[in-house]
């Protein structure tokens, strides 16, 4: 009986496809292995079963990806129903307070909305002063692990003081008599620019305008260098989020003709102050910008206003309280050497596995709403990627120097319902060959589980 157990296991080994042996070998076939390391899970999770597993507990960087992470462990805290709030108070002397809630998609408009709706219902109040509370989050602007190309102008620093999404346009216009380069700052707020610009002849120049900041990334002042053959208007950062915001609060509060004693200063609010007004965003609003479009700041943002409320609102949340947060809430996925240092990614000492990353995702799958938030074949970053896959894929995806990422959920063409990670990292490729590795292998799965 035995014997012909073995014989009938033995020919199901030879005869029946091996699909794991397909992925193996497209690795071995693409010669990514030769310099870099290849990690890749994959989880059948209606059976529990792991259908292809490879380096899946070595310890790598997963760029982007992680912010499904970090949001989902958000989503958990603040609730699928959060609202990203700011909100004006009113004290008994009566004074101001503008609440900020850390929303990343405030407006202008939405503050002359809030102080509208302020006036509205006081039309005749006589305001004594008005205060900002900024203690949501902490001002560190840039998390550690970030290096120099990932800060300003790549990056927003992060902070509670966020209108417009901390951005300023600024156009590059070549004047129509001269060979001087114009440079027009239409919004209230204006960056300090030192015009170093060139014109270039239009038959035979190369656009390549460069900036940076004179005397360092702590200047104010930004120099503005190369050659222009054509018009161009260029989006920075702003380099002072609260006199950014300042400029825009005083905008809203002269819009709709309101009056007040003092300078905007930033104060605590008092426990007695009561909401008269407020504006908002929901959490699957901001979610667009971080799990579609992979907004390096708006996922520290919500990171640390999740550990704002993890905290209780002790005090302006940090880094560390949102990395705490994290590491408490996903303490049994936790492994030695895993290590979380942002929100983002973006941070050089971020250290997961694969494994680790399919655990998190599986459970966040089971416990929020967080998967159809996720973006599906043309949609975000996968806009242009595995469009056979529409409705059947939802991920993230994650892209370092020398080195990618994707994970997610796909339903095979067999209705199998998957969780797969792909991580690859020190490859000397370049980002589309990255790219189409990771998409052959979500093709192979789609195919063959």
């Amino acid at each position: 009986m035995k014997r012909i157990i073995l014989t009938v296991l033995t020919y199901l080994v030879l005869v029946l496809p091996n699909y794991a042996d397909e992925i193996s070998k497209y690795i071995r076939q693409s010669d990514f292995e030769l310099k870099s390391t290849v990690s890749v899970f994959v989880k059948d999770t209606k059976n529990n079963n792991i259908l292809y597993k490879k380096n899946e507990q070595k310890l790598l960087n997963p760029a982007s990806i992680l912010k499904v992470l970090t949001f989902g462990t958000a989503y958990k805290v603040l609730g699928q129903n959060y609202k990203f709030e700011t909100a004006l108070y009113r004290d008994k002397s009566n004074n101001l307070y503008i609440k900020l809630g850390g929303d990343i998609l405030l407006t202008e408009a939405n503050l002359k909305e809030l102080f509208a709706q302020f006036k509205q219902k006081y039309p005749d109040f006589k305001i004594n002063n008005i205060y900002i509370d900024d203690t949501i989050i902490d001002k560190t602007p840039y998390p550690s692990g970030w290096m120099e190309d990932d800060i300003w102008p790549n990056s927003r620093a992060i902070t509670p003081y966020i209108v417009d999404n901390n951005y300023t346009d600024i156009l590059i216009k070549r004047s129509s008599l001269s060979k001087r380069i114009d440079i027009i700052q239409n919004d209230d707020y204006k960056l300090p620019i030192v015009n170093e610009l060139n014109a270039t002849d239009k038959d035979t120049g190369i656009q390549k305008i460069s900036f940076e900041r004179q005397y360092g990334e702590e200047s104010s002042i930004v120099n503005l260098k190369g050659d222009v053959i054509k018009d161009e208007i260029i989006t920075l950062p702003v380099l002072k989020p609260e006199i950014n915001f300042n400029i825009k609060l005083q905008n809203a509060i002269k819009k709709n003709d309101i009056k007040f004693n003092k300078q905007i200063i930033s104060k605590k609010m008092p426990d007695s102050a009561y909401k008269v007004a407020f504006v908002y965003h929901t959490i699957e609003d901001v979610s667009k910008k971080i799990l579609l479009n992979s907004d390096n700041f708006g996922a520290e943002t919500v990171f640390k206003v999740a550990g704002a409320k993890y905290i209780n609102y002790s005090h302006p949340a940090t880094l560390d309280d949102a990395v705490t947060m994290f590491n408490e809430i996903n303490a049994k996925y936790i492994t030695d050497g895993i290590k979380i240092a942002d929100g983002s990614g973006v941070s050089r000492y971020n250290l997961v596995s694969a494994e680790f990353v399919s655990n998190v995702i599986e459970d966040l799958f089971k416990n929020t709403n967080i998967k159809p938030l996720l973006a599906t074949s043309s949609e975000g970053t996968l806009s242009e990627r595995l469009l056979f896959l529409k409705d059947n894929l939802r991920a993230k995806t994650g892209t370092l120097s020398k080195m990618s990422s994707i994970a997610g959920f796909v339903t095979t063409e067999k209705n199998t319902d998957t969780i797969f990670v792909i991580i690859v990292q020190n490859s000397p490729k370049r980002k589309a060959v990255l790219k189409n590795f990771e998409n052959t292998i979500i093709g192979l799965i789609y195919k063959e589980y």
